[in-house]
């Protein structure tokens, strides 16, 4: 009997151990870049950007800083965008999407970057390309977790503001800003049911949702099999 139990015990932490691994590998963060000035206005010759998303989570670990000191060494020592390119070849770092994120018509671009890298909080650079004018966008990094300033959870979907630098002269650049709080219709008509605008941290995907009821109907089919056992163990015993 005990021997039964054990085994009962045992498929059901390893199944529950399975469940949580998968929902850590599946957990995604929705990003939404709006690359307007945060007036609203368009920023010449950005109609054509696009994005690459690099995983920059090996390098976050090495240096073991902040996001902030991280950031403001990156932007100071790669100020350009052949200085950034070849900081992504000496560093080896991996590229998430095999094509290009275009912005539409209003200056926007959505996408989703999973929120670990091999089990350790995620870190992202993303690059802007494609800019006619005087303008380029600065490069966006990006470090996760990231927390509502107000309730301290941790937001699952996050807007960006792009900040940009104008080539044409001197300029110390400043720092893009990520907001957690509302997405809204003023802004993006229709986008609203994409993105609530709560103010709060989010439930995970979809996908999420269906790992916890399959993970469900494994352990009620363990229990069950394990009542038929013993009940059987019982009618020999008898």
């Amino acid at each position: 009997m005990k021997k039964v139990f054990l085994l009962i015990l045992v498929l059901l932490l390893g199944t529950c151990s399975l469940g949580s691994t998968a929902r850590a590998t599946e957990e995604q963060v929705d990003l939404w870049i709006h690359t307007w000035s945060e007036d609203g206005k368009k920023v010449e010759g950005t109609e054509q950007l696009e994005f690459d998303v690099y995983d920059l989570t090996k390098w976050r670990e090495n240096r073991r800083g902040d996001e902030k000191q991280d950031k403001e060494y990156l932007l100071n020592t790669y100020s350009t965008k052949e200085e950034l390119q070849s900081f992504v070849k000496e560093e080896q770092l991996v590229k998430l999407n095999q094509t290009p994120y275009p912005v539409d018509g209003s200056g926007n671009v959505s996408f989703s970057v999973p929120r670990y890298q091999e089990e350790k909080d995620a870190a992202y650079m993303i690059l802007a390309n494609g800019e006619t004018g005087n303008y380029h966008m600065l490069p966006i990094i990006l470090y996760l977790p990231q927390t509502h300033p107000e309730t301290k959870d941790e937001a699952q979907r996050l807007l960006i503001y792009g900040k940009y630098q104008d080539v044409s002269q001197e300029v110390e650049p400043p720092e893009e800003t990520t907001e957690t709080e509302s997405y809204t219709t003023s802004e993006n008509p229709g986008i609203e049911k994409d993105f609530p605008s709560s103010g709060k941290s989010y439930p995970s995907t979809n996908d999420l949702v269906r790992d916890y009821t399959i993970l469900g109907l494994i352990l009620m089919s363990i229990g069950f099999i394990g009542f038929k056992i013993i009940k059987e163990r019982k009618k020999q015993g008898g």
